[in-house]
């Protein structure tokens, strides 16, 4: 008998073709059909297809249907079920569960219900039209976790000191102010309130002297001191998901402006890399991004130490 998946588990699978495509530099389209064959299904149109049929016939049953005969309706993390308001539904067991499965007091013991409500819509929005296909989900949907999940999102907010907040902007950076800014951020248990550099040495003492130096020149620059210069190698390693030392065998490759048919202005920039690469540094470029070319925006050389290109 062949499978099939309801909404919420559609949705799951796309955020993890979206993961793929990131981690193996495929294209969003390949990623899916991937995910197909993992689940048993030749591509990705032909799991979305029989799915979608399958839960169209049982949700007519279920749920009023709002603008089309085949619309279904996509819940959320908390979201109240609208053919009986004493039922939500919680994404984590999968199913619709009496209020008091997650107020006043969860069943699930990690408090991280409304985490999980906030991540789930951030998700949902982030969608396009045709990523949803059938289903929908009311603008004004009523969710039990919402309030609360807000709430705690706004008060964790407010605790954050200016250093924690300008962390937010330095976690691109291939250095070691971008990589203590990753470790920190990432950290749920990291104390966000700390606001003196004395403090965050403290808590950062146990992680060794190079991340005490991190910190100091973060902190420097943070208090408005100069950055580290930032070259080209440092800024095709960040693009292209390489080391600082791979990324300066590319540093001189002239790149191609690219212009519209007017020839006003670039709006971007393309290197092609054929010539420059080593035989073992190609293999990598080939492997994570399929191309030894790389297009960038007119940003890429903001900040660039002495570029002729920097506005």
């Amino acid at each position: 008998m062949t499978m099939s998946f309801p909404p919420a588990q559609l949705v799951r699978f796309r955020q993890e073709a979206k993961k793929l495509g990131r981690e193996a530099s495929i294209p969003h389209s390949e990623a899916l059909d991937r995910v197909a064959v993992k689940n048993g299904f030749a591509n990705w149109s032909l799991l979305a297809k029989h799915s979608n049929s399958a839960e169209v016939l049982a949700s007519r049953a279920r749920t009023p249907q709002p603008e089309s005969p085949r619309s279904i309706r996509y819940y959320l993390h908390g979201d109240i079920r609208e053919t009986d308001p004493s039922q939500c539904y919680c994404a984590r067991c999968d199913v619709f569960w009496p209020h008091d499965h997650l107020l006043p007091v969860s069943h699930h013991a990690d408090g991280k219900d409304g985490e999980r409500f906030l991540r789930d819509l951030a998700s949902w929005n982030a969608l396009t039209r045709d990523e949803r296909g059938l289903n929908f989900r009311p603008q004004a949907a009523p969710n039990i976790l919402s309030a609360l999940a807000t709430a705690a999102r706004d008060a964790r907010e407010a605790a954050r000191s200016p250093f924690h907040r300008w962390l937010d902007h330095q976690r691109r950076r291939n250095d070691p102010v971008g990589d203590l800014a990753s470790d920190i951020l990432r950290d749920a248990a990291f104390p966000i309130g700390l606001a003196t550099r004395r403090e965050l040495e403290e808590h950062l003492d146990i992680y060794g002297s190079h991340v005490k130096k991190a910190l100091r020149q973060a902190w420097r620059e943070f208090k408005g001191g100069d950055r580290l210069a930032w070259t080209r190698a440092d800024a095709l390693a960040a693009e292209l998901k390489i080391s600082r030392e791979e990324a300066q065998e590319l540093v001189d490759v002239e790149p191609i402006e690219l212009t519209g048919h007017s020839g006003d202005g670039a709006y971007g920039y393309e290197f092609d890399f054929s010539r420059h690469a080593s035989p073992k540094l190609a293999a990598t470029l080939m492997r994570k991004h399929r191309s030894l070319t790389l297009r960038v925006g007119p940003w890429f050389y903001d900040g660039i130490e002495g570029s002729e290109f920097s506005r």
